[in-house]
């Protein structure tokens, strides 16, 4: 195989292991992945307001979406339907609880109010799903309007308050934790029934807010998994075998450039002095002459400048030997391959 095939493929071999190495090393710092749970929310609230006896309505109760007239009002029954469907199987504890707000307005701002206060309805009930996709809850209660009606026209007399309306929210309020291994979240979600409060016998709406929404939940976590760590050790090997690949290459170009520079030089001799310098099959004795060995062929150029003579050139294994013969007088120069610390007369 030569030289320049076998450095190509040792090449071929670096690179695949670097990038190999590489990417596995990367793979394994960067062990971050994103969880993603997505959950839709279907609610719904539905009520009817059941009226006090009177000589106008002849009907107990009258169904959702109408205008009332707060001062017939008994009570309002409230049915609140909470439904959340999940894209995967889930774990979840949650809690509810029904409460009730009463709101004290200003009438020319409704930002801002007087007085606030919250109140309980109903205890708080809790409950777990494993492996489930969806929850729903159902819960119905009867608000006492006439009760938080009261309640509000007395902080107004006892304050003598006239520039102020009043609200009742009555709302479902939902609280989940999602447990699993790579998600733990809370959720929450309040259904809300607006009542307008009047010690007026006026016409009123009654709104409702079921906070229907689709949300994602994304987390980024850090991969348990044994593999990765394989994965890593994997790529710390191919980046060592990567850099010995690179160090047979450098060692390879090394030697080479040594022994080319030993061939070249040969070359560049032969070819610049052809008409000076006479090939010899075998190496002259040299027991009978004064030797002069010299440490370059420029050297050995100027002895011959002198005398005149051809210079005998034999070429060994790992070497060769220019000889410049006269009377009892021998200068030779050496060009040893690989710079080896030789004598050439040492292999006569």
């Amino acid at each position: 195989m030569t030289y320049a095939k076998r450095q190509y493929i040792i090449f071929i071999f670096f690179l695949i292991t670097l990038c190999l190495g590489s990417f596995c090393i990367v793979r394994s710092v960067n062990n971050k992945k994103i969880i993603t749970l997505n959950y839709q929310e279907n609610n719904n609230i539905d009520y009817k307001v059941y009226l006090k006896e009177n000589n106008f309505f002849d009907e107990k109760y009258m169904e959702k979406g109408k205008t009332y007239i707060t001062s017939l009002i008994d009570y309002i029954k409230i049915d609140y339907s909470y439904n959340i469907k999940f894209d995967q199987e889930v774990n979840a504890d949650y809690t509810y609880q029904i409460k009730a707000k009463i709101e004290a307005n200003k009438t020319d701002n409704e930002a801002e109010n007087y007085w606030e206060k919250e109140y309980v309805i109903t205890e708080e009930n809790k409950g777990s799903i494993k492996n489930k996709t969806n929850l729903s809850i159902n819960q119905s209660v009867n608000v006492d309007y006439n009760k938080y009606n009261n309640i509000l026209k007395d902080f107004k007399n006892s304050l003598g308050l006239t520039n102020s309306d009043g609200i009742l929210k009555v709302y479902l309020e939902v609280k989940e934790k999602i447990n699993g291994e790579e998600i733990e979240t809370p959720i929450n979600s309040k259904m809300i029934l607006r009542l307008p409060l009047s010690q007026l016998a006026i016409e009123a709406t009654i709104e409702s807010d079921v906070n229907n929404r689709t949300n994602e939940i994304r987390k980024v976590v850090e991969e348990k998994n044994p593999a990765i760590i394989l994965i890593g050790v994997i790529g710390v090997i191919l980046l060592l075998m990567s850099i010995t690949f690179i160090w047979i290459l450098i060692r390879n170009k090394k030697i080479y450039s040594i022994n080319n520079r030993y061939e070249l030089e040969l070359k560049k001799i032969l070819t610049t002095y052809d008409s000076i310098i006479v090939n010899v099959e075998e190496k002259p004795s040299l027991e009978d002459y004064n030797v002069i060995q010299v440490e370059s062929f420029e050297e050995l150029i100027d002895a011959h400048s002198e005398i005149r003579m051809p210079i005998n050139y034999y070429k060994g294994v790992n070497y060769s030997s220019f000889i410049l013969l006269n009377d009892k007088s021998a200068w030779e120069y050496d060009l040893v391959k690989n710079n080896k610390k030789r004598s050439a007369k040492h292999e006569r």
